[in-house]
């Protein structure tokens, strides 16, 4: 259903119980690379206290959780898709092994490895200046440590 002043080929309607949007409105609506990368980051941060506090399941479930943020970049920024998978196949599988192994100090160096690659990631996108840190303290928001 071609919606009336719809620009040729976004005439695609989809409705909601608030109204209609195309589909080139609902692309709009979809969050960018700093949004979603920002989530990874949060994600990324609490992978690492939770493995460091021996809360293997969080850190776990913060790996996967965070792979699925890279998908969704490389979907909505495609000419990233081939750095981003590079970057899973190689830096960020190594942290996921580590993790299944419950080896805190592989572990770190994987993950410390990662932020090296993506600030190498960064630098060639001509975005030197995003460098992510990893913060000196834990999250506060969840306990991070092991099951009881």
């Amino acid at each position: 259903m071609a919606r009336e002043g719809a620009v040729p080929g976004s005439d695609v309607v989809a409705k909601t119980k608030h109204g209609e949007l195309t589909v080139d409105e609902v692309a709009d609506l979809l969050p960018g690379g700093a949004e979603i990368m920002e989530a990874f980051g949060r994600r990324y941060w609490v992978m690492y206290y939770a493995a460091r506090g021996g809360n293997w399941e969080l850190a776990r479930y913060e790996w996967r959780e965070s792979g699925k943020l890279l998908h969704a970049l490389a979907k909505t920024r495609p000419k990233y898709a081939a750095d981003l998978a590079e970057f899973e196949a190689g830096a960020y599988a190594n942290v996921g092994t580590a993790l299944e192994a419950r080896d805190f100090p592989a572990f770190d160096r994987a993950y410390r490895a990662g932020i090296e690659a993506s600030d190498t990631y960064h630098a060639k996108w001509k975005k030197p200046f995003i460098r992510f840190r990893l913060p000196d303290r834990p999250p506060d928001i969840l306990d991070l440590r092991g099951a009881p």
